[in-house]
């Protein structure tokens, strides 16, 4: 028999050896097969059954080593004090670590099928690192049921104060928890996704960490390329006056290019909102390619492969920034003068020289207009009409 306690006994920090209470599991087979042990429920004040079925398992030999690893898993947190009916059900018992592997292992299946962009790829991996780093080394958990949004938060404000990231930062991995734990929903390992409820923060709090360049150092950074790296130029232009962003650049072939009607086409499955697009291409970036001899090669080549030539080679977004590490180094600009900061000069110019803010919008492929009027400038002077204006009273 196992030993019964006073229903009136009051448990308290101090006699919390009571709830450490539990017997070995075992594992009982028959038509259903569980396993079965015994842990002290504070609700009822004595020792309660818990079972777990593994049916699921199929063969008596697979059966019979999973019992025997669960078993051993269930051992270890009995011994350091976990009871099952303090913290929530966890009948399936699925540690992190299983978890984890298993996201990691869809992650890079999605990714060899297609599915994911090497950027997404590459973020999620990280994620799953640094995740993975803080449940060893900083708060360690070993059931996926403990990963409620208590820890989550935690997590988060780890990558925000901690590590003294930036609030987009936190807010891209709490959009990757929220992701992952939908995963798990899917896969019937969570009831709920934890991060619900977890808010982001605003993004009008969110400072950029890159400015509008200005354009005096424009003209520069424009003759430095010219001369020293002809074709980061193109790219440069591309990214100035037609908004192709850096990772669409490296999937652009020279066929996309119409040189009579002075348009680029940026198909659906390059663009990053996934629509095919039509945009304008300045006669200025025409001359840059024609100099460059892009026109040369076979139309199905990358406009941008090894050393920034035609190729056949798909290359990283990487290969750009160390161009443009290159040139801001060169010209000793600021650190907050990026590579994508030229698309946003770009934009604010055009805005600036009175063109509509629709052909703008198209150009940029915005969702809408107020997106392309993030871009206006509102200049810290005087409007003369304001200044002359007589109004009646």
């Amino acid at each position: 028999m196992f030993p019964q306690q006073n229903k009136k006994q009051v448990f308290s920090v101090r006699n919390t050896d009571f709830v450490k209470q539990y017997t070995m599991p075992v594992l009982r087979e028959g038509a259903t097969w569980y396993i079965e042990f015994y842990a002290f429920d504070p609700s009822l004040n004595r020792l309660r059954r818990k079972r777990i079925k593994i049916n699921r398992i199929k063969g008596v030999v697979k059966k019979r080593a999973y019992a025997r690893d669960v078993m051993r898993r269930i051992t270890q947190q009995l011994s350091e004090g976990w009871n099952p009916w303090i913290e929530k059900d966890c009948s399936n018992l699925m540690t992190i670590a299983d978890v984890m592997a298993n996201y990691e292992a869809y992650v890079d299946k999605m990714y060899n099928g297609g599915n994911y962009r090497k950027q997404t790829y590459a973020s999620y991996k990280s994620y799953i690192k640094n995740f993975e780093e803080y449940i060893n080394k900083n708060a360690p958990i070993y059931y996926l049921y403990q990963l409620d949004k208590g820890y989550i938060t935690r997590f988060l404000d780890h990558i925000f104060i901690e590590r003294d990231n930036g609030a987009r930062t936190r807010n891209n991995y709490l959009s990757w928890l929220a992701v992952f734990c939908g995963w798990c929903v899917d896969h019937n390992y969570l009831q709920y996704r934890p991060t619900d409820g977890i808010a982001f923060i605003d993004k009008r709090h969110i400072r950029k960490q890159r400015e509008l360049i200005p354009l005096p150092i424009i003209e520069k950074i424009s003759k430095w390329v010219e001369e020293n790296d002809p074709h980061f130029l193109l790219a440069c232009q591309l990214l100035y006056n037609c908004f192709i962003r850096p990772v669409e650049m490296t999937r652009l072939t020279i066929n996309m290019i119409n040189i009579e009607k002075n348009t680029i086409t940026i198909p659906a499955d390059v663009s990053k909102n996934h629509e095919t697009m039509v945009i304008t291409i300045p006669k200025k970036v025409i001359t840059t390619a024609r100099n460059l001899g892009i026109f040369e090669h076979e139309g199905s080549c990358f406009i941008f492969s090894k050393r920034l030539r035609p190729g056949r080679t798909m290359i990283d977004t990487v290969v750009f920034r160390h161009h443009w590490e290159n040139v801001r180094k060169s010209l000793k600009l600021k650190n907050c003068y990026q590579f994508y900061s030229l698309k946003d000069t770009g934009i604010t110019e055009m805005l600036d020289n009175k063109i509509a803010s629709i052909t703008v919008r198209d150009q940029a492929r915005h969702s809408s207009l107020a997106i392309t009027e993030i871009y206006t400038r509102h200049l810290a002077k005087a409007n003369p009409d304001v200044v002359n204006w007589k109004g009646s009273l």
